[in-house]
């Protein structure tokens, strides 16, 4: 695989019965023996205080973390049967999150990965997709069930 290649994002987000889904302009690359995914989210214009938040993704077999930067900062880490501490910050408010993560895997087109000799992707297109819990000051704030389709972008 090369540098890095356009892809279109589509996230689907699934919390107590409600699903969301949002579509992203992004690239993906490979560094070692992980996997990146980089996006940017647009600023919302009825949100006077909003402005763009740069998210990158790092996936390598048993973990995934989300590093969000800009108007909202926070931290996550994602480990399949684990509990792990990440950060919430924005203007408004900042807090500690807990995600308990009960699934983090990946699928391939047709159901199946293709993957290289370190469980990573090597073709495209893919899915991320992983479940947590998330708990904030020791209180459930919701089960989620996300994934993360990831395919090349023709338009670019």
């Amino acid at each position: 695989m090369g540098d890095g290649r356009k892809v279109r994002i589509t996230l689907t987000s699934a919390q107590d019965g409600s699903s969301f889904d949002h579509s992203y302009s992004g690239e993906w690359f490979r560094k070692e023996r992980s996997i990146y995914i980089r996006y940017t989210e647009a600023a919302d214009s009825d949100d006077k205080g909003a402005g763009e938040v740069r998210t990158l993704i790092r996936y390598r077999p048993e973990e995934l973390s989300i590093l969000r930067r800009g108007a909202v900062e926070s931290e996550q880490l994602f480990t399949a049967g684990q509990r792990r501490i990440g950060r919430y910050r924005s203007a408004a408010i900042a807090f500690e999150l807990e995600t308990d993560t009960s699934k983090l895997g990946l699928i391939g087109a047709g159901g199946s990965a293709s993957v290289d000799e370190h469980g990573l992707p090597s073709q495209l297109p893919f899915t991320l997709e992983w479940a947590y819990e998330m708990r904030v000051n020791e209180q459930s704030s919701g089960r989620f069930d996300i994934r993360l389709y990831i395919q090349e972008d023709t338009h670019q």
